[in-house]
């Protein structure tokens, strides 16, 4: 790339009517659904069909009580971090194509914490 051209836009594509995109920079998929971010880091995967998408966002949902008591066991060494400061989920679906599984990392504040791999 030259001292003067524009850098390359990152590609979309819309399924379903959900806007995918790729992050040139950092190899990976990402798309938002009912304010979930999910993404995958492989150059190639499957993307699930919508109803399996909210069936994951319901799987997660459901799950939300065991999350919240994971992540209140590990801030108990942390005084000054709260639980309640705001919650963002981050679901990879990299290997869903494979074995059906997702894992979703969870955020009340600017540390992400991994909640482990799920299978659907």
């Amino acid at each position: 790339m030259g001292l003067f051209s524009k850098p390359k836009p990152n590609p979309k594509i819309i399924v379903e009517g959900i806007e995918i995109g790729f992050d040139l920079k950092h190899d990976i998929w990402s798309f938002k659904l009912r304010d979930i971010e999910f993404m995958a880091v492989e150059n190639l995967f499957k993307l699930p069909a919508k109803p399996e998408l909210e069936t994951i966002l319901a799987e997660i949902e459901a799950l939300k009580p065991e999350m919240r008591s994971r992540l209140a066991k590990e801030l108990a060494g942390w005084p000054n971090s709260k639980l309640d400061t705001g919650e963002s989920y981050l679901v990879d679906i990299t290997e869903f194509g494979q074995d059906r599984s997702f894992r979703v990392c969870w955020s009340n504040d600017p540390k992400w914490g991994d909640m482990g791999r799920l299978h659907h």
